[in-house]
């Protein structure tokens, strides 16, 4: 929200002395209209952005129960660091198996449904998946390390026609059981991807991008100090570093929720990540800002 505000007060300035300068005739109408425009789109812009801070406020204060007293609860003024590095997370899919609640409530109905349907000796048993470490060998290769995760089904002796109909509706939540284990699988691959990218995004901003634009302001500072930039030229590198740690400070942002989604696909409880979602204020004069450079 303050960026928003620091981005709307250079357009606001710069739209001022554009206006000045063309009344007294130094100043092209054009160039003039131009920043009167891009000062409107900022500020309606920052009124969406207090607006969505509002919306979004209530409803962490909806979720939370508050009301009152309580409403006047703080938060923090930013985000938590990143992480040094991203924390390795192995057997991503064996992880889920073990502990995705839809993956253990499929298998403790299909255990129900063979106890209701009066199957009670057991053949063998069935891996509905696999994958967990493992080792194979094949000649004359040397032995390979992979991975085997198991989920194991009981299999029941069916005796005559009698029990058909009950071996078919067994059978039926078995494949029920793979197909909630092979989703789990799916999207614990996918959520961590997106965990991954949204870590190296971050972080490409935090020691890249930023301190680059850093520089690229210092110096032109110095150039407007030696009367080789113009105030309107300061004032629009003004708004681009604004938007560049605007866009980091998402980036930070959109790690957080990725990780968030991460431990819910893992716990049976997927959710959008926000690094995929739409585009929020900031992004919005983001694009305006890199349109509007003269």
């Amino acid at each position: 929200m303050v960026r928003e505000a620091q981005v709307k007060d250079a357009a606001e300035a710069s739209a001022q002395l554009a206006r000045r300068m063309a009344q007294v005739g130094n100043f092209p109408k054009l160039t003039q209209m131009r920043e009167q425009v891009f000062y409107a789109e900022t500020a309606a812009q920052l009124a969406r952005a207090r607006q969505a801070a509002t919306a979004e406020r209530e409803r962490l204060t909806r979720l939370m129960g508050l009301y009152g007293d309580d409403l006047e609860f703080k938060l923090p003024e930013r985000l938590p660091d990143l992480p040094a590095a991203a924390p390795a997370m192995h057997d991503i899919e064996a992880t889920a198996i073990v502990q995705r609640y839809d993956v253990q409530a499929a298998k403790r109905a299909t255990e129900s449904l063979a106890e209701s349907l009066g199957l009670t000796k057991a053949t063998r048993f069935i891996n509905v998946l696999e994958a967990g470490p493992a080792r194979t060998k094949e000649d004359p290769e040397p032995w390979k390390r992979g991975f085997e995760i198991s989920l194991q089904i009981p299999l029941f002796d069916w005796g005559d026609a009698r029990v058909a109909k009950a071996e078919a509706i067994y059978m039926q939540s078995v494949n029920r059981v793979a197909e909630i284990a092979i989703n789990a699988r799916s999207e614990v691959r996918e959520f961590y991807a997106g965990y991954r990218v949204a870590y190296d995004t971050a972080r490409h901003y935090r020691d890249e991008i930023v301190p680059l634009r850093k520089k690229i302001s210092e110096e032109t500072l110095l150039r407007y100090n030696g009367m080789l930039l113009s105030v309107f030229e300061l004032l629009a590198d003004a708004r681009e570093q604004v938007v560049s740690v605007n866009a980091s400070i998402e980036a930070q942002r959109d790690f957080w929720l990725a990780e968030n989604a991460l431990h819910g696909a893992l716990n049976g409880t997927p959710r959008s990540g926000g690094a995929e979602g739409g585009a929020g204020p900031g992004r919005g004069m983001a694009r305006n800002s890199a349109s509007a450079g003269h």
